[in-house]
């Protein structure tokens, strides 16, 4: 067998194995395949579709690396250590990011083909992200600081 062939085969176990083993990676791709379908019925200019195909293979793809970076901390440290939660929640919060990211790519693509939905729909939608996500996330981290001292 090539050494072409044996890594492409490598990478499909792997591949079907983070499938197997991982829900929101399964849920990932289902989420992925449903817009990609939909996509199909409406009329998309290529730029639209080339940025919802981007969406989707981002996430997952993240999802991929969430999974490995998951993987490699639980291989270094199998009890629970601060330095291995922080690297776990920082890889998952990279998926949640790029999930952001989809969804609003998904508000001005199908918001518009959908629904007749301005661009400002999705300009709205990504400004709260970027400003509210950071902001609700450090008022999260300063309530559960306050909590842990009490």
């Amino acid at each position: 067998m090539s050494e072409t062939l044996s890594s492409f085969i490598h990478a499909v176990q792997g591949f079907s194995e983070a499938i197997g083993k991982e829900r929101n990676l399964k849920l990932h791709f289902a989420i992925g395949s449903f817009v990609l379908l939909i996509s199909y019925v409406l009329e998309l200019t290529a730029n639209e579709l080339l940025w919802l195909i981007f969406a989707v293979f981002s996430v997952i793809g993240m999802e991929l690396l969430n999974t490995l970076v998951e993987s490699i901390m639980d291989l270094y440290e199998t009890k629970p250590h601060p330095a291995v939660k922080f690297v776990k929640d920082v890889a998952a919060g990279i998926v949640l990011w790029y999930s952001l990211f989809a969804v609003v790519v998904g508000v001005i693509v199908l918001g518009r083909a959908m629904f007749g939905w301005s661009q400002s729909v999705g300009k709205l939608i990504a400004l709260i992200f970027v400003l509210l996500f950071p902001t609700v996330s450090l008022i999260w981290r300063v309530v559960s600081s306050w909590r842990k001292r009490r």
